[in-house]
């Protein structure tokens, strides 16, 4: 059985995420340190100690440090594939990892109870006979500990972060209308508040400029759409993009590959998973 993950354990001085990312597998996030806050998709979460987040296939995040001189994370990735493959009739992973992103607050028992879970999925490979079921088994282990976690504890509050509060109807208008045209003057004006007052609170809060913050949520509507079997043509129409040219560009640029190239992949794969 070959289930494919990938666990770091990060230390890092000074620590900035520079850039927003998404990519198409899970991550769940551990934090060893107290490090400002995280936003992901269209929410503010606070960053501690103890924090347990999943961040769902494709969900649009950064972390952004606020008097964090050293931020300290296990960071875990994985795909659809492996929970596919763990996962049994009645333990479905799959059913319980995709819909949402979850965050929770660990205490310091809960956290210490944790943590060998991490450890025994980081040790070192050395080839060793049934090594690798080994590693299977923690990775399971793994899942199923942070499972129960999310599922019975309270989930985190969202940041009362006031200026937070300010920006999150904007966040809500943005993804509400993402098929439209967007214009910064429109969104200022339907706020009633001035453009570059808007563009200043916006980055200061969610790490995103306002035009950034469009396009990537454009991007990952229009790869859910392709995913569905949408055209390109009609994939880049219904998330906003007026030109078919800039919508392939921006695509390529965002996500490593044509949204062509993309579609096929997974309509292929829907294909391969029927005849199986």
């Amino acid at each position: 059985m070959n289930i494919d993950f990938e666990l770091n354990l990060n230390h890092d001085r000074e620590w900035q995420m520079h850039s927003h990312h998404f990519h198409e597998g899970y991550e769940i996030l551990l934090s060893l340190s107290d490090a400002g806050s995280i936003f992901i998709e269209n929410t503010l979460y606070p960053l501690n100690r103890g924090t347990l987040i999943l961040i769902r296939d494709t969900a649009l995040h950064r972390t952004i440090a606020a008097g964090c001189d050293s931020y300290s994370r296990y960071v875990l990735h994985f795909d659809r594939s492996a929970l596919e493959r763990i996962s049994t009739p009645q333990t479905d992973f799959l059913s319980q990892f995709i819909l949402e992103n979850r965050c929770v607050q660990l205490d310091s028992g809960e956290l210490d109870a944790l943590l060998p879970y991490f450890e025994a999925c980081q040790k070192v490979r050395t080839g060793e006979f049934g090594e690798d079921l080994q590693r299977i088994m923690a990775f399971v282990g793994l899942l199923i500990r942070a499972h129960k976690l999310f599922l019975t504890k309270s989930p985190s509050d969202h940041s009362r972060n006031t200026d937070f509060g300010k920006v999150e109807p904007i966040i809500q208008y943005i993804q509400r209308n993402l098929g439209e045209s967007l214009k910064l003057e429109e969104i200022a004006d339907h706020f009633f508040i001035n453009k570059y007052h808007l563009c200043h609170s916006f980055k200061a809060v969610t790490g995103f400029s306002v035009g950034e913050y469009i396009i990537h949520n454009r991007v990952m509507k229009a790869r859910a759409l392709l995913r569905g079997g949408h055209s390109v043509q009609a994939a880049g129409e219904l998330s906003g993009f007026q030109n078919n040219a800039h919508f392939i560009r921006t695509f390529g640029k965002l996500s490593g590959m044509s949204p062509g190239k993309y579609r096929k992949a997974f309509v292929g794969r829907g294909k391969e998973a029927e005849l199986s």
